[in-house]
């Protein structure tokens, strides 16, 4: 009896210190609160979009694991500004461009219907970019092209100034990305 408390209770503290933490964003601070830290400050976050120097560099057409998809990621997923305050978004690799969609909007709640390619960009029939105009009520903007758009200039960093309150869901556009959960949020408090 004693070795199976044991073990449940090793199994148990194993899987939570395995456990990755959710995709809902974290509460902002109140008004006049602090911040976490390193995370923003009231009048700038920074947001990587993709981190290279994670994860396979093995897809996963190749038989490896999905590791390859550590690197399809924003960190951190959350960012607290205030009314005003401008986000800077890193891109951390060719395929990602960052699009903002308005307060309240889920992942769910993109329409992915007239998806299309970009030039320069992987041209296989499932890597396509969301188009804004499927999302008329909840688009915003996207930042810039991604680097991998032959018709663009290289992007490497992008921001973008949020002047009103709320909470918005900030993706990446490549479809297959968002696919692995590539968002996260960016929250404007009132000053």
């Amino acid at each position: 009896m004693r070795v199976r408390f044991s073990t449940l209770v090793l199994v148990l503290v194993f899987a939570a210190s395995c456990a990755q933490p959710g995709s809902s964003p974290t509460a902002p601070a109140s008004a006049g609160g602090s911040l976490a830290a390193g995370q923003s400050s009231p009048d700038s976050a920074t947001m990587r979009f993709g981190n290279d120097s994670v994860g396979s560099k093995y897809g996963t057409p190749t038989g490896h694991d999905e590791s390859g998809h550590a690197r399809d990621n924003v960190i951190p997923r959350t960012v607290v500004i205030d009314r005003g305050g401008t986000v800077r978004f890193e891109m951390g690799g060719p395929i990602h461009q960052v699009g903002i969609f308005a307060d309240g909007t889920e992942v769910g709640d993109i329409i992915r219907t007239n998806a299309f390619n970009k030039p320069g960009c992987p041209p296989v029939p499932v890597a396509k970019f969301i188009n804004p105009a499927d999302n008329p009520t909840t688009f915003i903007a996207v930042t810039g092209a991604p680097l991998c758009d032959s018709t663009q200039a290289d992007q490497p960093i992008q921001s973008y100034q949020f002047n009103t309150p709320g909470k918005y869901l900030v993706i990446c556009m490549f479809i297959p990305h968002l696919d692995l959960a590539m968002y996260g949020w960016v929250v404007v408090r009132d000053r």
